[in-house]
């Protein structure tokens, strides 16, 4: 039986929920690597690890989450610069664009590169999920995965990103829970998302 984006959402919330002070640890942790910049892929690979592993109902601590940054150091970073340089190309265009006057051509390319920006990073939500799925993690094989998710399961995909921006929205709004835990609930949410796919074809 297939999965609802709505089931995947409230289960990741309550998984959050349940482990809320060990998430809280591994989600402030990855957001200071991030901040630092060099150990931030291979935390984002780790945090993703984290909920994959909780996904499963396997017992899972926070020093597993600092024991996989390591183990995950050049297959984050082969991630990383892969979405460094697509982010970098797609932010360029978007600036570009508005620096531009105001045309048609121009409105509509912006709303283009928008969209590829928007579609990049939901590729993103599946494509971790993916390589720890792997014997090897392989970012190009990880990344076709997903598309090739969303595009058979489209309606799914979209209805699960609306609702995950959506979450996360009322999570700033909620005392800024969505900075506190919104990492953490994204690779729950992304995790849940690939293994039930996985799991009924």
């Amino acid at each position: 039986m297939k999965q609802s984006a709505f089931k995947v959402i409230t289960t990741s919330l309550r998984d959050t929920w349940l482990d809320l002070w060990s998430a809280l640890v591994c989600n402030i942790v990855w957001l200071f690597a991030c901040v630092l910049i060099i150990p931030g892929p291979p935390a984002t690979l780790a945090l993703y690890y984290y909920a994959n592993q909780s996904v499963r109902g396997e017992a899972i601590y926070v020093t597993d989450f600092f024991k996989a940054i390591p183990r995950y150091w050049k297959a984050g970073w082969r991630w990383g610069i892969v979405n460094l340089i697509v982010l970098a190309i797609l932010a360029g265009d978007i600036y570009l664009t508005r620096s531009q006057n105001p045309t048609s051509a121009g409105l509509f390319f912006r709303g283009l590169y928008f969209t590829l920006l928007a579609f990049w990073l939901l590729i993103q939500i599946f494509a971790l999920p993916f390589m720890l799925e792997q014997e090897e993690p392989a970012v190009f094989k990880a990344l076709r995965n997903s598309v090739v998710l969303i595009g058979k399961n489209p309606i799914f995909c979209f209805t699960l990103l609306i609702l995950l921006i959506l979450t996360l929205s009322l999570g700033i709004i909620a005392f800024m829970l969505s900075v506190a835990l919104g990492g953490i609930f994204v690779a729950l949410v992304g995790n849940r998302a690939v293994l039930g796919q996985i799991q009924t074809q």
